[in-house]
């Protein structure tokens, strides 16, 4: 078992996003803190931003910053993508556009905006006349407080999670521009991100085997391990090299593969739950709910409502 967060770090120094997002929901009601992913963001330091912040820090000018954010967020936190787009001659947006069906909860989403803007606040308050948060979840009617611990207006129910600014701060200098030391740092953070996109190719392969073999049961490392011409001991080396160990990538194959079977009219509860590998009808159920709030008969009933 692991007792601290140290030991769920990757190789990488990368911390499990599932795993952070159940620390911060659990932090907001262990304290009854509406805002506990905010506060956390406003208290975390740069050093969280890694590679991505250094980057900033050197590039000539703050937009080459923020294009180096652009590409390399995946750096930063493994979920959605971070997209720049002009909305005028004097405003740009800078957004974090999350999977539809796999966006991270409230508390994740305020804490990565409050801690990018309060990182980036000084060059804000320096050359910004005009910033404005925005998130696509619901929220107080009142948003005062959220504005208080950020320190910059927060819109609610909005067009998209992003933070708007005067588009002439993108041609103002940066702290510490030293355009070789960027040019370096962008070479290390691509050769970085290779790494990450091999992460990917490994997970993906993993997770398909588990689906093909949930029919039988819950399958071993050893056996996916050798649906894929590899031994166990290596199998485990290049899942150490990832934010996620087997027991997570079959929980989130039988969550991607519930999804599809769920929407298939014609395919009974029972037939579903042993699809997955589950012993029993109730342990899916029980599953079910945890990964989606609803029991999946009514999951169902909600999918046909909306058409």
């Amino acid at each position: 078992m692991r007792h601290t967060p140290e030991e769920h770090l990757t190789d990488n120094g990368r911390f499990p996003l599932r795993l952070f997002e159940m620390l911060l929901d659990a932090g907001s009601q262990l304290l009854n803190d509406y805002y506990f992913g905010a506060h956390a963001g406003a208290h975390s330091s740069k050093q969280a931003w890694g590679m991505v912040n250094y980057l900033g820090m050197s590039a000539p000018s703050t937009r080459e910053a923020v294009n180096a954010v652009v590409d390399f967020s995946r750096l930063l936190i493994d979920h959605g993508d971070v997209d720049f787009n002009p909305i005028n001659d004097d405003l740009a947006r800078l957004s974090w556009q999350l999977p539809p069906r796999q966006a991270p909860s409230r508390q994740v989403i305020e804490f990565f905006f409050t801690s990018w803007y309060r990182a980036n606040k000084p060059l804000l308050d320096r050359w910004c006349s005009k910033r404005e948060i925005h998130f696509t979840h619901q929220g107080p009617a009142n948003s005062e407080e959220i504005a208080r611990i950020i320190e910059a207006p927060v819109h609610y129910n909005s067009h998209s999670n992003c933070v708007e600014f005067d588009s002439h701060f993108l041609d103002r200098p940066t702290r510490f521009p030293h355009t070789a030391i960027h040019r370096s740092l962008v070479q290390a953070a691509r050769a970085e991100l290779a790494n990450l996109q091999l992460e990917d190719r490994v997970i993906r392969d993993v997770m398909d085997c588990i689906v093909r073999q949930l029919p039988e049961g819950v399958p071993r490392l050893e056996d996916v391990a050798a649906d894929l011409s590899l031994a166990p001991r290596t199998l485990q080396r290049r899942l150490n090299h990832t934010a996620t160990n087997f027991k997570c990538l079959v929980d989130e194959a039988r969550k991607e593969r519930s999804r599809k079977l769920i929407a298939d009219h014609d395919m009974g509860l029972l037939d579903i739950s042993a699809e997955l590998g589950f012993s029993d009808q109730s342990a899916f159920q029980k599953a079910f709910k945890r990964w989606f709030g609803q029991a999946p008969g009514r999951y169902r009933v909600t999918m046909l409502a909306v058409g």
